[in-house]
Parts: structure tokens; sequence; C-alpha cells
């Protein structure tokens, strides 16, 4: 490996020290960096990796103070490992507790500016790495200056601008002209093939259909109140689907933790897959009987088996739609094909926008990025309905301020629970029938006369129906809705019927 410039090496030093000195002298302060990716390559002088590296497993061992003592009966606790020194003879070696006293005292004299610290550490470390790759000239000294003058954020963006200025001739607006009527039977062809059709969602043919699938390159939004189950419908309808047809995908996730996913992803696969249903309250209450167990150990195995390599989970700590953009451009070289964010809200980063212009904004970079002539993802966002006064029948409005996400949408479905009134036999105050009586229905097909005829569905008064319409569809209609039987203590969204809600009334 060839020996990096000392512009990117020596500055780096005083901030590794003081970076160290300001952790040892508030430990508190290793919580904070604790997801940060810091390693041997972060830092110049192993010296400072080696204080870095005590203090965070002094810190991981429950000790909050590190004073001359209790650091000293630290390393001479620790196990030595074969073809290594003890950590002792490294403590020792490094000066012992006098190389880090000396910078603790200083740290402790003003304690907010680990963080500029180890932004340049960051900062240098890019540079080394740049270096190693050939992405920089060392024989421009121009430059050189240049980079190292930047701060970490400033670097970031001059690179992404550099990387962009290098691929602006890549589909870069072209226009290409072509005969309306050229290659008719080419599209003919991949009409009959399907190729228009995306990917089936799981065990939801009437939906299925009114959208044509999962398709790549468009953007879908499922929108619900919260409570309702915009977490439970993706697993079922859309990542249970990427299992069933062996798609690879990146999920996106900002509110519920990856461990909430994992046995939401069990208890789903328990109901819709092995037909094993799973009391969810029971699940969460813990110490399982053999029968509870079994299932979730058959559930595990058919997950490892369908889906091992298959859904990179991304686990937001702190929202902002760049990080979800950039691992998309990261992994869809390597096949992943369709993306999941839950929740798509405004951009926390974006601090000096009204939240409906946020929101707006992260929606175009989201399109730009996915759609078809660029990455090509298909990309399904929940997003929460706005709380208060609802409409029966939901359309675009019901995004309030936030309306103009839906302009880059390929597909939006907004879904709601059914009202009491909404149920056959319901009566209105003077006892009257309810006017918002729902009359769900399906198609079937009349043997004799090959046409197809309405069925009707008839509701159960004591089950719990969810709502779905299509408030805007670029690939079918939009005039039916497709109703769902829910049993949240199992997690199930069972498709049943089709209905059309009259366009009258709030709720």
């Amino acid at each position: 490996m060839r020996k990096h410039l000392s512009e990117f090496v020596d500055p780096s030093q005083v901030h590794e020290a003081l970076f160290v000195g300001y952790l040892w002298s508030n430990p508190a302060l290793y919580q904070r960096y604790k997801t940060h990716k810091i390693t041997n390559k972060s830092f110049t002088e192993q010296t400072w990796f080696f204080y870095y590296t005590v203090g965070l497993q002094m810190f991981d061992n429950g000790i909050r103070d590190f004073d001359d003592k209790t650091v000293y009966s630290f390393v001479v606790s620790r196990p030595k490992e074969k073809n290594k020194k003890s950590y002792i003879e490294a403590y020792n070696d490094f000066g012992a507790f006098e190389t880090i006293e000396e910078i603790m005292n200083e740290c402790q004299k003003d304690t907010h500016n680990e963080e500029y610290h180890l932004s340049e550490i960051q900062k240098f470390e890019v540079l080394r790495n740049m270096q190693d790759i050939g992405l920089i000239d060392i024989g421009n000294e121009e430059q050189i200056v240049k980079l190292t003058r930047m701060n970490l954020k400033q670097l970031q963006m001059y690179i992404q601008f550099k990387h962009k200025e290098m691929f602006a001739h890549v589909n870069a607006g072209e226009v290409i002209e072509h005969d309306l009527v050229d290659d008719l039977d080419e599209t003919i062809e991949d009409l009959d093939s399907g190729e228009s059709m995306g990917i089936p969602l799981h065990d939801s043919p009437r939906l299925s259909r009114k959208i044509k699938g999962w398709k790549d390159g468009s953007l879908y939004y499922l929108v619900l109140a919260s409570g309702v189950g915009k977490s439970s419908i993706a697993m079922e309808k859309f990542i249970l689907s990427l299992f069933e047809n062996q798609e690879k995908a990146i999920l996106a996730i900002n509110e519920e933790s990856v461990k909430k996913w994992r046995s939401l992803l069990l208890a789903t696969i328990c109901s819709k897959v092995l037909k094993m249903p799973l009391n969810r309250e029971k699940m969460y209450e813990g110490k399982f009987d053999k029968d509870t167990l079994h299932k979730l150990n058959k559930a595990k195995a058919w997950a490892v088996e369908k889906g091992q390599g298959l859904i990179k989970t991304l686990e937001l700590k702190k929202y902002r739609i760049e990080d979800v953009l950039s691992r998309v451009e990261l992994y869809r070289p390597k096949g992943y094909k369709k993306l999941i964010i839950d929740t798509f809200k405004p951009d926390r980063s974006s601090k000096d926008k009204a939240r409906w212009e946020a929101f707006s904004d992260s929606a175009q970079e989201l399109h730009d990025l996915i759609k078809e002539d660029n990455q090509n993802v298909g990309t399904l966002a929940t997003v929460q309905l706005k709380l208060g006064k609802e409409s029966r029948f939901l359309d675009l409005d019901a995004t309030g301020k936030s309306m103009e996400i839906n302009e880059v949408a390929a597909v939006v479905m907004m879904g709601r629970l059914l009202y009491d009134d909404e149920y056959p036999g319901a009566k209105t105050a003077n006892g009257k029938n309810s006017p918002y009586i729902l009359h769900p229905y399906n198609y079937k097909k009349d043997e004799f006369k090959g046409t197809y005829y309405r069925e009707d569905y008839d509701l159960d008064p004591k089950k719990t129906y969810l709502v779905l319409f299509l408030a805007k569809n670029r690939f079918g209609s939009e005039e039916e809705q497709i109703l769902f039987e829910v049993s949240y203590g199992i997690n199930t969204f069972k498709e049943v019927a089709l209905v059309q809600v009259p366009r009258i009334g709030t709720h």
C-alpha cells in the first residue's frame, strides 16, 4: 500500500488526541458516538486508537469515571490474546495514564468541541481512502491544499458534485425521435408476455390486478392513520411478495426498530404462509410454550430458506432522505430492485423549509432517483394520514398541505377502517336506516352466458374491515375500492371483496 501524503496524516493527529481526550474526560460521550463507524483506519496514531478502544471497552463494562486506579485495574484484568501484547504491556508502552491525563485536563476546560474533532478525523480518513483508490492526483499541490481546507460536509458535497459532473453527459435530457407506429409488433409481444405487469402482491389478486402489480421504476404510497396497520400491510402484501418472487429489496425504517420488524415478519409468516396463526399479544408476553416455540422456529426456518440476503434493512436513527437515496445508488447495481420506506415524511435536515415544502422536495428527489430511466426501483412509501376530521371517501386531499407529494406517485393507496354506520342494519339516531351502509360485492362468471355479474358479499358486524381507496392509479381504475377483513390479533389483512363508497359525508 502506498504511503499516505503527510498532508492527510499529520493534521489528523492532534484531532485524534483531543477527540479521545474528550471521551475520556466525559465517558458518556461514548454513547453518543456509538453508532459512528470509528475503526483503526480512522486513526493515524496507534496510541490514540488504543486509548479510544480501551475507553470504549471500559464504558461498555459500566465504568463511568476513568481515573488512574480504575484504568490500571481494568487493563491488568484483560486477557492476553495469542501473538499479541497484553493490555497492560501496550498500556505501559504508550505511556500509561500520564499520556492521556494531560489531554483529559485540557478537554475538561470545555465540553462541546469533540464533534468538530471527530469530523476532522473523518475528513482526513476520507482523503486517505481517496488516495488509496487513486482519486487524488498526489502531484497536484493546489488540489491537495484545497481539499484539506474543506470541512467534512464541504468535502462530501465537493465529491458528490464532481461525481455528477463526470456523469453529466449520461442521460442528460437527450431527445430521441421515433415514429409512433413503428415496432408495434414488438409492443404486442411485450404486452402478451406480461412485461407491463409488476410482481404480484401476496394473497391480493384484486389489488394486484387494479395496480398491475409492483412495478419497477414506479412510486407507490400506502397512506393510513397511525395505528391502523401501515407496517403490517407493507409486511404482508409487499415483503412476503419479495420472498415469493425472490426479489431483492432495501427496507428503510425510522419509527420501529429492526427487532420489531423481525418479530412482525415471524408473526406474518406464521399466519399467512404456514397457516399456523400466532397471537401477537402472546408473542410479546414471552415465556413461550412448546407450541408457540414450534411455530416461531418453523417461521424462522422458512424465512432463512427463502430470504437469506434478500432484504437489506436500514435502521434510520436520524431520518434523512439523502441517506436512503445513497443506499439505493449503492445497492441497485447488486440487484436490489425494490425499496420500502416506513414511514416516509419530511426530511429533518430541511430546517429552513416549511414542512409541506420539505415533504414535496423529498418526494421529488425520491422519484427522480427511482424512476424507470434512472435507477428503475419499484418503491413503496408508507405515509401517515393527517389527523382530525376524515372524509368517508378518501382522495388526494387527505394528505393535507403535503398534497404535492402525490404528483410524482404512480399509485396512491389510502385506507381506513369501516365505521359502525356502514355495516348492514346500521340505524341513525332517529331509527332510520343509515345512509352510509356499504354494499360489497365480487364478480362471478355465469357459466352458461360467459358473462360476469356482481354477487353480494355479506359483512359480519362482529368483524373488523379496512377499505382501501385507489386515490390515484396510473395503471387502472380508481372507482372501486378493495375491502380487507382485518385480524389484528394474528396480524392478517384478508382481501374479501370490492365496494364503492359513496362520495358523501364525513366522520
